[in-house]
């Protein structure tokens, strides 16, 4: 095999794993992202690599590196390894399967961008494309860029994500121009499920208890019935009367006594008595103590411990091991 015919991104594949792994994590933190990819690409191509060729790469790179042997054993592997190390877990994780399913998903690019710098790059967009763009993040980055929008479009755009079904690929792709990045096609399909009811609720139920009553009261302004259906897929910390002794006693194995301390300095006396209820007298005991011995808390601590809590029994709904009740539900 002669070098001269090989491309540059081939080139830059073989020397990426024919060299310390050390300089190799250094050298990928110079590409740029796309690169990452394209020598990906290459890598899952490579299965046997002449030690000729290794040589004449080095050569024609002039880097003092240590050569290896004839054959490159498992590279798929070995050129992950350098990714996430040079591009941390969470980042490198999402470019790694784009390499390996060939295409992406609307919204990758969006996971790894700073909330507030994307706020401000969106926030002179119609409401409805500010609605399309924030429904591709997970409901935590959703709320944190919705957080950091102009007040006065919050309300509008949370209605219209409420109110969003399946969405034209095209008018995804033109969200590319937008956020002036380029998203990857749809794999195999025309559509896509964006927003909706379910995913408005998860990101109100994630804000401050302030900003999530004000847009609730927005919403209700524009649409009653909209907001009725929100409400009701909302879970928060004084629903926890909705479950039975059976399902709180699981959630406080899920939960540390100086949460809890956090969370019941707020709560209503119903859900204290849930709560008092379902531990041992001494349990129950000590966490009074504890709760008066802290002293002030700070209200948006003890909201966000709140929120936690109730995120957890969400969380544990969802895995069959509690049940939250309805107002109108029963059981035989």
């Amino acid at each position: 095999m002669d070098t001269t015919n090989l491309s540059g991104i081939r080139k830059a594949a073989i020397l990426l794993l024919t060299i310390d792994e050390q300089l190799s994590r250094e050298i990928l933190k110079e590409f740029e992202k796309e690169e990452i990819e394209a020598i990906g690409k290459e890598v899952a191509k490579l299965k046997f690599i002449p030690e000729s060729v290794v040589k004449q790469v080095h050569e024609e790179f002039l880097s003092n590196i240590r050569k290896v042997g004839q054959v490159i054993i498992d590279g798929k592997t070995k050129f992950k390894t350098l990714v996430k190390k040079s591009l941390g877990d969470e980042v490198a994780e999402s470019y790694l399967q784009a390499v390996e399913s060939g295409s992406g998903t609307p919204g990758d690019f969006l996971k790894t961008c700073d909330p507030r710098l994307l706020a401000t790059n969106i926030k002179g967009e119609h409401p409805q494309t500010i609605a399309l763009i924030i429904s591709l993040l997970p409901s935590k980055k959703a709320c944190d860029v919705i957080s950091a929008l102009p007040e006065n479009i919050q309300g509008d755009v949370i209605t219209r994500m409420a109110n969003l079904g399946r969405v034209d690929k095209n008018i995804l792709l033109d969200i590319e121009d937008i956020i002036r990045e380029q998203l990857q096609d749809i794999g195999g399909g025309e559509e896509r499920q964006m927003g909706g009811v379910g995913a408005v609720a998860s990101i109100l139920n994630q804000m401050d208890k302030k900003r999530e009553a004000e847009l609730l009261d927005s919403i209700e302004e524009a649409n009653p019935e909209l907001a009725q259906r929100i409400r009701q897929l909302m879970f928060t910390f004084e629903d926890l009367v909705k479950l039975d002794n059976k399902s709180i006693q699981t959630l406080l194995k899920e939960v540390t006594s100086e949460e809890l301390a956090i969370a019941l300095k707020g709560a209503s006396d119903v859900i204290k008595e849930k709560i008092f209820s379902n531990m041992s007298e001494r349990a129950s005991a000590m966490l009074k103590e504890d709760m008066e011995s802290m002293g002030p808390v700070r209200l948006s601590e003890v909201e966000q411990m709140q929120t936690k809590i109730a995120l957890t029994a969400k969380r544990l709904e969802a895995e069959g091991k509690i049940i939250i009740t309805g107002e109108n539900e029963q059981f035989i």
